[in-house]
């Protein structure tokens, strides 16, 4: 069957949009003035008058290489804590400060945990006085903080006794922190006063080694595991962490997937503030997955709470992707030029940056003014509101093992059909990109189940991941040949970019048939449905 051209003929041609005006988004991230260090700390507990036990000539302190320790120093602490009235920061695993005494007095910004550290960005106490948080700060958590308002929210006084562990040569290895501390929530009458005290292990120069053997030493003389790993939350009675159990519900499942990818987002929230470059990828791959959810899993729920919000991730989605797809196609191409003459691949490169250029720098403004609307923060706590109280069906009571497989069979039969249009008449290019997103949705729903269904619905994701990942390629190279066709019409590409640009063209052109090729190859392999139907056994 004949397949109708690619490229200026796509559906999902990119359009050069016209630039916004930056909102204060446009001046976020961090400035030369801050520090950054990744924590890797033990937090442990002991009774208020406990003795530390000696370090010193431990041996097994020795066989990991600390020979000795340096004299105790004392500091008096004095940190107020900010968030928002809702204690927004602390639920995305954040907390800020500006703290008064010690080496390191200043304003810290404690972000979540990632491959086992923290990180710390830290500000001067002259960035913002006490009770006005610098605008680098307020700028980066504008997300977190759901664009709600920051305000003190509890007092930390802390008299802390700092002993360095060293090597051979007097470099520190290993900090321990020994804090007695007394926290005040604020107002001071939303709660009591607490105190307790608490042994901080961090690894300064030191190994793993170094800081497991610390602490299997402090544990020995009777500290235990600290039941916080936040003073804030200690302080203001909240628990940071809940025992881990399997959700039997179908709509307790699927809400916690929600809740996960909501977290997810906040976190990409941050990078897209601090324009970092994956940012955009992540932060619409999370909203792809939670209006997955919300999809598959529609009968879940009663009211118009997850219809409203699917519509708000598209549209939220739509705007993430224009810069998405503009990065991909940029990369795309210019690693197709090295293959080019330098005589042809030198101006059409130089074109290609400068066209990709001023179309990106339109998508990211157009990002950043967008997650500083009221829409935008809106959306996000709707979205908590959501996960928090979820509006759960009959269904949503009803067991997962026997509602989410009948939802993902569901699912299948939409995406079959949509599949037989596209297989009849691979000129429809709306069709196949249909197939496209129908197979993601569908395998991001499948995925957000795996936690109730196993291993069969592993199986079932990774065929779907093939399906989507051949249409991503078709759709790609589509998207690619519509910026070469847009920049062969503009009047600053001279004849040698042109003809080097029909070149690439006709190659991705190419490319998208061969995809479409493989699509078929992977569909066969997948349309039996017999995966779908091991889901139910």
């Amino acid at each position: 069957m004949e397949r109708r051209t690619t490229g200026y003929q796509q559906s999902m041609a990119v359009r050069q949009k016209p630039a916004a005006t930056a909102g204060p988004a446009g001046s976020a991230g961090i400035g030369s003035k801050a520090t950054r260090h990744a924590e890797i700390e033990t937090k442990l507990e002991i009774a208020p008058d406990a003795a530390l036990p000696d370090l010193t000539k431990r041996r097994k302190l020795l066989a990991a290489g600390v020979v000795s320790a340096a004299e105790p120093a004392t500091y008096h602490l004095d940190a107020t804590y900010y968030d928002t009235r809702n204690l927004d920061l602390l639920r995305s695993k954040m907390t800020l400060r500006r703290r008064t005494g010690g080496p390191d007095a200043g304003w810290h910004l404690k972000l979540p945990a990632a491959a086992g550290a923290r990180t710390e960005v830290g500000l001067p106490l002259s960035a913002g006085d006490d009770g006005q948080v610098p605008a680098e700060f307020g700028d980066l958590v504008r997300g977190a903080a759901r664009g709600r308002t920051l305000r003190p929210v509890a007092q930390v006084v802390n008299d802390r006794t700092v002993r360095h562990l060293l090597d051979a040569n007097g470099r520190t290895l290993v900090e321990i922190a020994d804090d007695h501390v007394s926290a005040t929530p604020l107002p001071e009458s939303a709660a009591k006063p607490a105190r307790w005290r608490e042994v901080e292990v961090e690894i300064v120069e030191g190994t793993m080694d170094q800081l497991v053997a610390t602490v299997d030493l402090l544990m020995a003389a009777g500290a235990e595991r600290a039941s916080s790993a936040s003073k804030l939350a200690r302080a203001l009675g909240i628990a940071t962490s809940t025992p881990a159990r399997r959700t039997r519900s179908a709509g307790s499942a699927v809400v916690a997937a929600l809740g996960k990818q909501r977290d997810l987002f906040i976190a990409a929230d941050r990078g897209l503030r601090e324009r970092t470059e994956a940012a955009p990828h992540d932060a619409r791959s999370a909203a792809r997955r939670l209006r997955a959810g919300l999809t598959v899993y529609a009968p879940l729920f009663e009211g118009q709470a997850a219809p409203g919000l699917r519509s708000r991730l598209r549209s939220l989605g739509s705007t993430l992707g224009a810069a998405r797809d503009l990065e991909v196609a940029e990369h795309r191409l210019l690693a197709q030029l090295s293959d080019e003459p330098d005589a042809y691949a030198e101006p059409a490169r130089a074109r290609m940056r400068d066209a990709f250029g001023r179309r990106s720098a339109a998508a990211r403004t157009e990002i950043e003014v967008l997650i500083d609307s009221d829409d935008y923060f809106q959306l996000l706590r709707d979205l908590d509101d959501f996960v928090d109280h979820p509006p759960l069906s009959r269904r949503g009571h009803g067991a997962a093992a026997a509602e989410l497989p009948a939802m993902i069979g569901d699912a299948w039969l939409g995406l079959r059909e949509r599949a037989d249009v596209a297989l009849a008449d691979p000129g429809n290019i709306p069709a196949v990109h249909q197939v496209r997103k129908s197979a993601k949705t569908m395998r991001y729903a499948t995925e957000a189940a795996v936690g109730s269904l196993g291993s069969d619905a592993v199986v079932l994701a990774s065929a779907l991941e093939e399906i989507q990942e051949t249409l991503g390629e078709f759709r790609d190279a589509g998207i690619a040949a519509a910026c070469l066709a847009e920049f062969a019409l503009e009047d600053a590409t001279d004849g040698v970019a042109g003809f080097t640009f029909g070149r690439l063209h006709a190659f991705e052109q190419a490319m998208a048939h061969g995809a479409f090729d493989e699509f078929s190859d992977a569909w066969d392999r997948v349309e039996d449905g017999d995966l779908v139907a091991a889901l139910g056994r």
